[in-house]
């Protein structure tokens, strides 16, 4: 019975958190706590959103670095026991007919207006979550743990937009169950970003500055205050699936192992525990990987393997604490910005095939399975709070058989 197990654990020295490196007078906006239910439509009709403290002041990173934002921009922050919300109005002196916006798919090239807000949740001046939204209320996420942003992450969250006379607006709901942060119970800081592009102007701008020749990230970040998560939401979360399968496809009759009218079924589930507020324990049980989104087609005549981004959720979660970094070959073919632990391999079809086995008796027929069937896995990720991030994944595959003729 196959079996990995893989077992990281990063330090991140203490000193580094608890000291205030900002080079220059951090931003700052404080989070309000809700008075009344936000209905989420990209209005901001709602009276939080016209009494909490704005964050504005942004200024160009391009095409004039350094010079006040062209358009305003003004976003606000507030929250209830279950998630964190953000409504963001941004200017636009020539109104509606001034936004450039287009619809795409999920995490796909914007090329468009946009308003991004990046959370650094532990404060440590390592981690981001980006979070970025369109005018057509595309959505784009990423995981940036320790480094630049892992798109394939997907958190659950919900953002509405609208364009008006004025611009557009956008209304995010973040749950806290689909972040990490520091134990509840006191008031939080979080590190936050913003950033805003006006495609009209080809103007890029930011919230919390740093020159294009200056070492920026979550370091240079600007401060969200007055977070204050008194429960930790969503301890356990169980999932079962039940998914059955038949296919009706014609073939070479004179395979006794084809089918034509095959028929099959599998049961599993998945399950989620947050063992502390800063520790969660992913675990599957024959994961159902059916609803992953297709890989894309490719020709590949170089001698190296393909390799495709992670989709499957398990592996997918808590991403960002197995970056241990990567390799690029910018001159070799499929070896670009390769991490150092592929998780694709983990339930990949059978390397060994009965046609190219050596066998002394030639191989007309076989039942080859499409992939390896991972029987179980579990993963726990978080980080302590003297500044350590764990990351632990253990995966059991079945030995796989091919029948022959």
């Amino acid at each position: 019975m196959p079996r990995l197990t893989v077992l990281l654990v990063v330090l991140c020295a203490p000193s580094l958190i608890a000291q205030n490196i900002h080079p220059t007078p951090a931003p700052e906006v404080t989070a309000v706590p809700l008075r009344e239910e936000i209905h989420l439509d990209g209005k901001l009709n709602e009276a939080v959103w016209q009494t909490a403290p704005i964050a504005t002041g942004f200024r160009q990173n391009q095409p004039h670095e350094g010079q006040p934002a062209t358009q305003r921009t003004e976003v606000r922050f507030a929250f209830d026991d279950a998630a964190i919300y953000v409504g963001a109005r941004m200017y636009d002196d020539s109104g509606a007919r001034g936004v450039r916006t287009r619809l795409v798919r999920r995490d796909a090239n914007l090329a468009s207006d946009y308003f991004e807000v990046i959370f650094d949740t532990y404060h440590d001046h390592i981690g981001r979550l980006f979070f970025t939204v369109n005018p057509s209320g595309v959505k784009q996420d990423a995981n940036g743990l320790g480094g630049g942003g892992d798109p394939s992450w997907d958190p659950v969250w919900e953002v509405q937009t609208n364009i008006d006379s004025l611009g557009w607006t956008a209304e995010l709901r973040i749950p806290f169950s689909q972040l990490r942060y520091p134990s509840t119970g006191e008031e939080q800081t979080w590190g936050l970003q913003m950033w805003r592009q006006e495609n009209r102007l080809n103007e890029l701008s930011q919230w919390s500055w740093w020159g294009l020749q200056e070492t920026g990230g979550p370091p240079r970040f600007g401060h969200l205050h007055g977070l204050v998560i008194h429960h930790a939401p969503g301890r356990a979360e169980v999932l079962p699936y039940l998914v059955g399968r038949n296919s009706n496809i014609p073939g070479d009759r004179t395979d006794p192992f084809f089918n034509p009218h095959a028929v099959d079924g599998r049961v599993g589930g998945d399950a989620t525990l947050r063992v502390t507020s800063n520790l969660t324990l992913n675990a599957t049980v024959n994961p159902d990987f059916g609803q992953v989104e297709v890989d894309p087609a490719v020709v590949n005549l170089s001698a190296f393997e393909t390799f495709f981004d992670e989709k499957r959720p398990f592996f997918v979660a808590g991403a960002g604490y197995f970056g241990l970094g990567g390799i690029n070959c910018f001159f070799c073919s499929n070896v670009s910005s390769l991490t150092m632990l592929f998780t694709r391999r983990i339930g990949r079809p059978p390397q060994i095939s009965p046609f190219r086995s050596g066998l002394a008796t030639p191989v007309d027929y076989a039942d080859m399975p499409e992939n390896s069937t991972i029987l179980g896995a579990a993963k726990l990720t978080g980080r302590t709070r003297t500044g350590w991030s764990i990351g632990t994944l253990d995966a059991v595959t079945r030995r796989e058989t091919a029948p022959v003729q």
